[in-house]
Parts: C-alpha cells; sequence; structure tokens
C-alpha cells in the first residue's frame, strides 16, 4: 500500500507513458515518483533517497538504453557514476529522489528521439526508455577554455526525466540567431539544437578588475535553455573564505 502524503506537493505532474510524479518543497525539493508494474526508473548509483517496500532494485552498468560498461566508464568521465540502479515493482509503490543542492527539479517529458543537454551533475531520475550518454560540445576549444563546459550529459527520449538545477530555474526559448553569454557556472541545460561555445571576455580593464569569469558561455538559438541562479562554485568560494586558515 502507497502510504499517504498530507504535505502538498509544489508541482503534480504526469508523463506521456502515464507515469505520475509529484515535486514536494520549494528550496531543497525532493522527487516523488509513483511507480507501477508497467513503469520503470533508473538513477545513478547513491541517488535513490526512499522507497516503499514493494520496490525492487537492480544494479548495473546499463539501463534502458544507456548502454554497458564502457557506456558507464563514459558517463563517470561526465560525472555521473559507473553503474546505474533500475527500480521496478511487481505490484505500486513510490520512490523519492532528494536534490543533492538547493535549487530546483525540473520534470522533462521527451518525445522520442528528444535530446536536451545537461551539466554533469543535473540529471537526477529517469523513466526506464530514456537514454543517458555522455555529450561533448561542438567545439574542442569550448573544452579547453571551459572547463565543465565540454563534457556534459544527454537524455534522449521517449520518456520523462529530472533533472536538479541549482538555485532558481530560468528558463529562455532563444529564436534562431539569438545569443545569450553567460556565466558558465550559470549553464544548467539546453536543447540539442543550441549552439553551445566559449567567448572571452573583451577589453583589457574588464578582464582584470571586473570580478567576472575570463570567459563566457555563449548559447545561441534555436531552442531551449536552462539556466540556474545559483553557481555552485561561487557558493564553494563564499564558503571557503570562512574556513579556518583563509584570511
Amino acid at each position: 500500500m502507497i502510504p499517504d502524503l498530507p504535505n502538498p506537493a509544489e508541482l503534480d505532474g504526469q508523463g506521456r507513458s502515464g507515469l505520475s510524479y509529484r515535486i514536494f518543497g520549494t528550496i531543497q525539493p525532493t522527487l516523488v515518483v509513483e511507480m507501477d508494474s508497467t513503469h520503470g526508473v533508473f538513477s545513478d548509483a547513491g541517488g535513490m533517497s526512499w522507497m516503499s517496500e514493494s520496490i525492487e532494485m537492480n544494479t548495473g552498468t546499463g539501463a534502458g538504453g544507456s548502454g554497458g560498461f564502457l557506456s558507464g566508464l563514459a558517463r563517470m568521465v561526465g560525472g555521473g557514476t559507473l553503474f546505474l540502479i533500475q527500480f521496478s515493482t511487481r505490484s505500486e509503490g513510490q520512490i523519492a529522489f532528494a536534490a543533492d543542492f538547493p535549487g530546483k527539479i525540473v520534470p522533462l517529458d521527451l518525445a522520442p528521439g528528444e535530446t536536451i543537454i545537461m551539466h554533469k551533475h543535473a540529471f537526477l531520475a529517469a523513466e526506464a526508455g530514456v537514454t543517458l550518454a555522455v555529450t561533448f560540445t561542438r567545439r574542442f576549444g569550448a573544452g579547453l577554455v571551459g572547463g565543465d563546459g565540454f563534457v556534459l550529459q544527454s537524455v534522449t527520449g521517449p520518456g520523462l526525466a529530472f533533472a536538479e538545477l541549482d538555485g532558481d530555474a530560468i528558463e529562455y526559448d532563444l529564436k534562431s540567431g539569438e545569443t545569450l553569454l553567460v556565466e558558465p557556472g550559470h549553464v544548467a541545460m539546453f536543447d540539442q539544437s543550441v549552439t553551445f561555445d566559449v567567448q572571452m571576455m573583451k577589453g583589457l580593464r574588464n578582464i582584470l578588475f571586473s570580478g567576472e569569469a575570463l570567459f563566457f558561455a555563449r548559447l545561441q538559438g534555436p531552442g531551449r535553455v536552462w539556466l540556474g541562479s545559483m553557481s555552485a562554485s561561487k557558493v564553494a568560494h563564499r564558503i571557503g573564505e570562512y574556513l579556518p586558515g583563509r584570511s
């Protein structure tokens, strides 16, 4: 029997396949998926927070269309885990995935062949039909100066996928040729149709004294772009100022 959750969900939804989910909380959100015998989900190793007794786990290097051992090694390069955990049930039950960092959980109901590219730490969980893979930016130069921006993860439908974004999630729908320059730590995910590149800041005084990153992520439409209002690297820098031994 599925236990009741008396507190109201911030978001209550259902994918094309009929898989239902609820997202609770505003600052440190939690995804709760309603499972039955016709659906399955998977996550990175260590991603599950709690589940009903009726849920069964199966750990391996692949899930859905996400490949085997070599794909698992590639995921490790991309910031994921070698092993994935598949969850299923012969009856019904709930499984929950809590965000690792204050922010938002964004559901993505992917059509067959639809691909979203995301930051290496953004993937939270997905329906069994989704393919999780490592992808690369179109230009090698973006990797040389963009750090985390070179090796990314992608999710391809059909099925529901869930991403966790740091801070609030701000979505843009860029027209063809429309461009955003973004501090790299704020780039969360974008449609496969969006061109990702890196552009150096202009102006010597800007480079020396602005306090901004030396390079911007350059995102050009057409396509959707999701940005996170919180940059984990900036948070780490601010916390570091208060650690013992730092002046």
